[in-house]
Order: structure tokens, then C-alpha cells, then sequence
């Protein structure tokens, strides 16, 4: 690696994340998020000061080995952490909202429609005794009586600025419960204070969301009334006409048209079964699945991995969610379906201008398809910046040791693997936490962690050797060489 000469600034993080790219619409928004476990061996420190922002539109990819607090994020940002996880700090912030602050009642709300989720494993997504077809469509059966959303729409604001405001009075208990489990009598005798204060400030507010929630649900009661008599009298109205005409036609063609009617009424108050399986079909069309008619009959034991992850993948699009996380998606497939199904989702992004979080431990199977990278290690990120920052000048001795393991055929030097194991998360360590398992490491990556080094406007990286005061320290000869063949290859773009 070239040292710069001059010393190179560096930022707040987790607290920023450095400058936003001019005309870069921030759809989500993470900031030194904090995720704990409470096991029988202690407390285990899963995601440790984590930010970053997802802009409209890109794809960004969030690399590491297994336990590096990818999935650990992914089901934060998604509100699917088990019941032993605690949010220590930090904030998701989505339509301005505060996802680690809101009651769960508004989580429905989110969860599914506009944020969807991709898991790892297709077969175990999927009920393996229901047919694909029902699977595909429950969501939008359930989640399709017009008559209760409208009726949500008018109560949604007040119900839940109640629920998050009982969800404060909640965190109060559960902080001052978590609290005691240390036996540290300062902290406990804290946490008293702040939940007290909590209590007092909270009931009265809660006493008014109340009042405010009641008025809601009588306004909210009589515009459901005036909807359903203003679709069952054009319903009436309808009728009357079809039998106005039935001197024209036969009994039997009048009672179609009145069949026809009714279901077009129905569809007025509710998504029916015909409206569903058509919408699924298409979606179904949408991620290449031939023959759809016939593949909404069948099971999931009756599809390949591939084809039981394109339709994991119609279940989440079928509610069009501005945001979808892929969870390691790609991992149970073999490399050509793996291949068509990252090709997949790039065509998707684009065509629904969707916004995209990949998660995976595998550097190679980003390398098309990313245009931002977040290299997460321990907890933490460790480097992140564009894909051509990432690939074509990485500066983090972990992202080093990633390129070094990913195998390539242009190259004749050895894979290196990364010696040793990822740190007991017990136990986090003082300063750089890759520093036991990597060659490049300084005597102050083992006393101070190091802070996160602008290297240029969209590429950052948490090494002490970008301190003007480090030694230099040169990237690994295979993964020097493989930069200099993609150069070669590209023409010389990128350097």
C-alpha cells in the first residue's frame, strides 16, 4: 500500500459517517448501534457502535466472517431480535422514525411492506406442508381488508404515538431491571432516578394520548360507516341495472352478471383470492419462474434450492417494499444459481428502484453487484467506502486478509488463510480487535482502538497504519496482483 505523505483527517464515527454524496436521497439511517446477549456465561457484545447510511437506490454490501454482527444488524434493523438481545444504544431511523424506539403494533406496519427480508436458508423460510401458492398470497389476503386500513390510517398516528410512548415507560422498567443484574449499587440507584423521572413525566402524556386516541377511533368509526354505505350503494345501484336489462339477456347471463357484481364488490372492501393469485402470479413471472400456473399448485420439496429462493423472494416483493435486506441469500446454492439469482436481484432493484442491503462473508460474491461496502469485523466496521474503493484500494489488513482467501483463477500465488479465530465476544478486546490474528499489527492496536481514518471523501478504514506516525506497511503480494490484473483487464479505470 502507498502511505499518503501527508497525515490523513479523521472522522467521528460511529457518531458520523462522513459527508453524504451530493443528490443521495438517505432512505435509512444507522447510528452506533449497540446489541447485546444475555447468556449463561455472561454478556455477549454482538454489534458494538455500528453506523452507516443506505441511499435510494444502491445496493450496499456488509461483509465479515460468521459472529461479525451482520445478521445481528439486519434483525435489528427488522425488529426480530430474540428475547435475550438488549439495544444498548444507537438509533435506526427510517421515514424519521426511530425503529429501536417504536411499540411493535407499529413494526407491523414496516415489517414486510417496507422493509422486506431475504433469510439465508430457502427450504426453512418456506412451510414445507402448504402449498407455494397460499404461501405467496396469505400476506396480501391478511393484510388486504380495505375497510380496517382505512380505519388505520385515521387511528395509525395516535395509536401510535400511545404505544411508543408506553414503549418509553417500558425501557424505563426494563433498563432499571437490566440495571440490577449488575449488582452495582451506583448504577442501580441511577437507573431508579431516570425510571422515577420517566414515570413522572410519562403518565401524563400517556393520559392525553389516550383522550387524543379516543376522538380518533370516533372520527375513524364514521368514516368506515360513510366508505361501506358509499360502496354498498353503488353496489345497489349496479343491481338495479342489471336487472333493468334482464329483458335483453338470459337468467343464466343475468346471473353471472350478478356473481360478477358481487365479486366486484367484494374487491371494493377487500384483496380477494382471484385478485391475490393473479398479483402472485405475475410476481412469480417477475423472478423467473416458468410455468407459474401450474408452480402455484405445488409444494416447496417440489422446487430446487434456486427456485425455492426465487420464491422466498416473490413472498417479500409481493407487499413492494422500498427496502429489502438479503440475508447471506446465496449461501445454500450452488455457484451457478448463485449467480443468477445475485443477477436477480440486481434486475429487481432497478426495475422496482428499490434500495438493497446484502449481507454476506464472501467479498467475491459482491463484487459485481455492490456499490457501496461496509467490511464488518468484531462487532464493528472496520472499513467501508465504494465497491472501487473497497476492491481496487483497500487500506484494512482484515479486508486485506478477505481479498487474500477469495480464490482467482489469474493468480498463481497461495491462498492465505486468516489465522487464529474471531475474538470471545465476552470479552471484547481494548483496542483493534483483529490485531491478534494479523501480521501488520502495532504495539497500540493492543492498547487503544484505532478511530476511522478518511483515506477520501466515500473511502474510510479504522487502522493505525493510516497514522502519518505507523511504519508502511505493503497489502499482500496476491492481493496487489490481483488488483493489477483487474487493472489490466478494465484498461486502467480505476487507477
Amino acid at each position: 500500500m502507498e502511505k499518503n505523505i501527508k497525515a490523513l483527517k479523521t472522522i467521528d464515527y460511529p457518531s458520523t459517517v462522513g459527508e453524504n454524496p451530493k443528490n443521495q436521497e438517505v432512505v435509512l439511517s444507522v447510528r452506533n448501534l449497540a446489541v447485546s446477549f444475555h447468556t449463561d456465561e455472561g454478556r455477549v457484545h454482538a454489534v458494538r457502535g455500528v453506523s452507516f447510511d443506505l441511499y435510494k437506490g444502491e445496493t450496499l454490501c456488509i461483509v465479515g466472517e460468521s459472529g461479525s454482527g451482520k445478521s445481528v444488524t439486519s434483525k435489528t434493523i427488522m425488529g426480530i431480535l430474540g428475547a435475550s438481545a438488549h439495544i444498548d444504544s444507537g438509533s435506526i431511523t427510517y421515514e424519521g422514525e426511530d425503529l429501536t424506539k417504536i411499540a411493535e403494533d407499529e413494526f407491523h406496519r414496516i415489517r414486510g411492506t417496507k422493509i422486506g427480508m431475504i433469510f439465508q436458508d430457502p427450504l426453512s423460510s418456506l412451510n414445507p406442508i402448504m402449498r407455494i401458492g397460499k404461501q405467496i398470497t396469505e400476506v396480501m389476503i391478511i393484510n388486504g381488508n380495505k375497510v380496517k386500513k382505512l380505519r388505520n390510517e385515521i387511528i395509525n398516528d395516535a395509536l401510535i404515538k400511545l404505544k411508543n410512548d408506553q414503549r418509553l415507560l417500558q425501557i424505563s422498567k426494563e433498563e432499571l431491571r437490566y440495571a440490577k443484574k449488575s449488582k452495582d449499587k451506583e448504577v442501580i440507584a441511577s437507573a431508579k432516578e431516570n425510571a422515577k423521572k420517566e414515570k413522572e413525566r410519562l403518565l401524563p402524556i400517556i393520559k392525553e394520548d389516550r383522550v387524543v386516541l379516543r376522538k380518533k377511533k370516533k372520527e375513524a368509526n364514521k368514516k368506515v360507516r360513510e366508505f361501506k354505505k358509499k360502496v354498498l350503494s353503488i353496489h345497489r345501484e349496479k343491481e338495479k341495472e342489471i336487472l333493468a336489462n334482464h329483458s335483453k339477456k338470459s337468467w343464466s347471463d343475468v346471473y353471472g352478471d350478478f356473481i360478477a357484481e358481487k365479486r366486484r364488490y367484494t374487491s371494493d372492501l377487500r384483496v380477494t383470492h382471484k385478485e391475490a393469485k393473479r398479483r402472485a402470479l405475475k410476481v412469480m413471472t417477475e423472478v423467473g419462474i416458468s410455468d407459474p400456473e401450474r408452480r402455484f399448485k405445488q409444494y416447496p420439496f417440489e422446487f430446487s434450492g434456486g427456485m425455492r429462493q426465487r420464491i422466498v423472494i416473490a413472498i417479500a416483493l409481493t407487499a413492494d417494499p422500498e427496502v429489502l435486506i438479503c440475508d447471506e441469500p446465496t449461501t445454500a446454492l450452488d455457484v451457478t444459481i448463485q449467480a443468477q439469482i445475485l443477477e436477480l436481484i440486481n434486475k429487481l432493484k432497478a426495475s422496482r428502484h428499490m434500495s438493497v442491503i446484502f449481507i454476506t462473508h464472501d467479498l467475491g460474491v459482491v463484487a459485481n453487484m455492490a456499490d457501496r461496502v461496509a467490511v464488518m469485523y468484531a462487532g464493528k466496521i472496520v472499513e467501508y467506502g465504494t465497491a472501487e474503493d473497497v476492491f481496487y484500494h483497500p487500506a484494512h489488513p482484515y479486508t486485506w486478509a478477505l481479498l487474500s482467501s477469495i480464490p482467482d483463477i489469474d493468480s498463481k500465488e497461495r491462498l492465505d488463510a486468516i489465522p487464529g479465530t474471531p475474538p470471545n465476544m465476552l470479552f471484547p478486546p481494548k483496542g483493534d480487535a483483529f490485531a491478534l490474528r494479523s501480521k501488520y499489527a502495532l504495539g497500540i492496536d493492543f492498547k487503544k482502538e484505532p478511530p476511522m481514518f478518511e483515506i477520501s471523501d466515500s473511502h474510510y478504514a479504522a487502522t493505525w497504519l493510516l497514522d502519518e506516525r505507523a511504519p508502511l506497511a505493503e497489502m499482500p503480494k496476491i492481493v496487489s496482483t490481483r488488483i493489477k490484473n483487474s487493472l489490466r483487464k478494465a484498461g486502467g479505470k480505476h487507477e
